[in-house]
């Protein structure tokens, strides 16, 4: 994979995160008391974060400043891809169990971060 623009690889970190927390962007650029439009064009890395803006962005986003700077690794993304596959080919109530077992599964291995 070709290196990403670091304001590209921030950008899709903030606006993953924020759409995984269910946040519009007004409403995080309304908590991060900036404007929509900045935000959108942070998410589309046409600009960067401001560093004193990092740590605001991270807490509202519930992550690591770090964890704004990661960038997907190939493995991860083929893992990622080869269960989508299984799990499209679940009846929907099935879906619906194993996201629910999913969910939580990685809301008590998260809390074990040691």
């Amino acid at each position: 994979m070709p290196e990403k623009d670091l304001a590209l690889v921030v950008g899709e970190n903030i606006a993953e995160r924020r759409r995984k927390l269910g946040l519009s962007q007004a409403r995080l650029a309304e908590a991060l008391d900036i404007g929509k439009d900045a935000l959108s064009r942070m998410e589309k890395g046409v600009i960067s974060p401001k560093m004193g803006r990092l740590r605001a962005i991270a807490d509202a986003l519930e992550c690591s400043v770090a964890d704004l700077f990661r960038e997907p690794d190939e493995d991860s993304a083929e893992r990622l891809s080869a269960i989508a596959e299984a799990f499209k080919r679940l009846p929907v109530e099935k879906q619906k169990a194993v996201a629910g077992i999913m969910a939580e599964l990685a809301r008590v291995m998260g809390s074990e971060k040691n």
